[in-house]
């Protein structure tokens, strides 16, 4: 049992370096890209006509990767007024509870998120001409790596109740 929790737990740190390298990238190449457009439409005067679109798809990637990276540090926020005024065992079972709801959030958001993908892929972009299965596929990625790092939590406070009723 101990090396099944140490698999998904290493599983889900991987997953999250994955994500914050990824992130590093994504944030400095909307960065660049937006100073850029800025210098050549103010000191140029000519606009780059495809950076509002790969702007736009930059933001949405960052912004299911960042969740999900967010998700993993419990950095987001949260109503917990209920939650921090139970006490012990309780407290341990809102935590599944509450991983379990995620669990299923994040399977929705996996699994719509692939038929979306699928759904749209033979549009086309209007600048670039890139199949629109590319942004929509940040969604599915998302709710993947929020699904892993939830079945991490799920799992680690399963056993930690199991080992408490020892």
């Amino acid at each position: 049992m101990k090396a099944f929790i140490h698999f998904v737990q290493r599983l889900s740190d991987i997953l999250n370096r994955i994500a914050e390298y990824l992130l590093i990238v994504l944030v400095g190449t909307i960065s660049i890209l937006i100073f850029v457009q800025v210098v050549f439409r103010y000191v140029f005067n000519h606009s780059i006509y495809w950076s509002e679109e790969v702007g736009r798809y930059l933001l949405i990637w960052i912004t299911f990767v960042g969740a999900s990276v967010g998700f993993k540090r419990k950095a987001h926020v949260g109503i917990d007024f209920l939650y921090e005024r139970a006490r012990g065992a309780i407290k341990d079972y809102l935590n599944i509870i509450i991983e379990i709801f995620i669990l299923l959030l994040s399977a929705v958001m996996l699994i719509y998120g692939i038929k979306l993908s699928i759904f749209v892929r033979f549009q086309l972009s209007p600048a670039l001409f890139l199949p629109m299965s590319l942004p929509y596929s940040s969604i599915a990625f998302g709710g993947f790596l929020i699904l892993s790092h939830s079945t991490n939590f799920l799992i680690n406070d399963i056993y930690k109740i199991r080992i408490m009723e020892k």
